[in-house]
């Protein structure tokens, strides 16, 4: 590129800022930016791009710096293509068929949502008989944060592991009741990995989450247990015990009002899928599909 031309394609990346900055008059989208070979780059062009980039990718190019950037790829991608299609490499097999491809995707994805997904209607009463029918989904269950401390006891153990154990437990509490930070004993003495490095603490779970993990009656023990207050020692078949409820959180039941955005976009993937299929089988009569033997 002659120094002409670079100070050319220099000067149209400063006007291309100036127009990106706040204020520019709607009609100036359509402006050229940049002219490169034969192509020419407009303002829409390059915001048709921003739009197409993830949400944390897209704050990067909305600064006069980002968007100076963008531009310059987009120059970029431009002399690549255009010098590409010079060398005829579109032409040949390997790349014709990705491009293909590409193209086939870009149109089913079209045509999906031209043609299929454009015609899904969804009645207010839809959406309050699946309210009704699934209320159990918009019911989020007591949940509480227990804080433990674990000595645990593999399945099988003798008498005398569970009695060493259980003794251990029993010191743990001791510590306790002497005014110990729970957090303090469980980072020094408990076995749960999970939770030994954060003090014990499990995080909110509900009724059915952590049996599976401490054995079935650790819930029950839990949940019975007043917000603040600590249990004595207590056995489950995965080990020996002391738990603490932090925090509760009540059950709550969102409304219908509050479920309606939910609920439209599950009935609406349901109502996309349905109408995908009954397409596609119209178009199997249309275009007669044959396998080869």
């Amino acid at each position: 590129m002659t120094i002409r031309k670079k100070s050319r394609v220099s000067v149209c990346v400063v006007l291309a800022v100036c127009l990106f900055l706040p204020g520019a008059a709607a009609a100036a989208s359509e402006k050229i930016l940049v002219t490169v070979g034969t192509e020419t780059i407009s303002q829409a062009d390059v915001e048709a791009k921003t739009s197409k980039l993830p949400p944390q990718l897209r704050s990067r190019f909305e600064t006069p710096a980002g968007r100076k950037q963008l531009l310059e790829q987009v120059v970029l991608n431009s002399l690549l293509s255009q010098e590409a299609r010079r060398l005829g490499l579109e032409k040949q097999d390997e790349v014709a068929r990705k491009i293909k491809e590409m193209t086939d995707n870009i149109l089913v994805q079209e045509l999906n949502r031209q043609i299929v997904s454009r015609k899904i209607t969804l009645s207010d009463q839809e959406i309050a008989e699946y309210y009704q029918q699934n209320k159990k989904d918009f019911v989020r269950p007591e949940q509480v944060n227990a804080s433990v401390i674990m000595f645990a006891v593999s399945a099988g153990a003798d008498a005398d592991v569970k009695k060493k154990k259980r003794q251990l437990a029993r010191k743990a509490l001791n510590r306790l009741k002497k005014g110990a930070d729970f957090a303090e004993v469980a980072r020094d003495l408990s076995e749960d990995k999970r939770t030994q490095r954060r003090g014990g603490v499990t995080g909110f779970f509900a009724q059915g989450r952590r049996a599976g993990i401490y054995g079935k009656n650790f819930e029950q023990v839990v949940f019975g247990l007043e917000t603040g207050e600590a249990s004595d020692v207590f056995e489950t078949d995965r080990g020996y015990f002391i738990a603490r409820v932090d925090d509760r959180q009540p059950r709550t039941e969102k409304s219908l009002a509050e479920s309606k955005k939910k609920i439209e976009r599950r009935l609406k993937q349901v109502k996309q899928r349905e109408a995908y299929e009954a397409y596609v089988e119209g178009l199997k009569e249309k275009y007669p599909v044959k396998y080869s033997e």
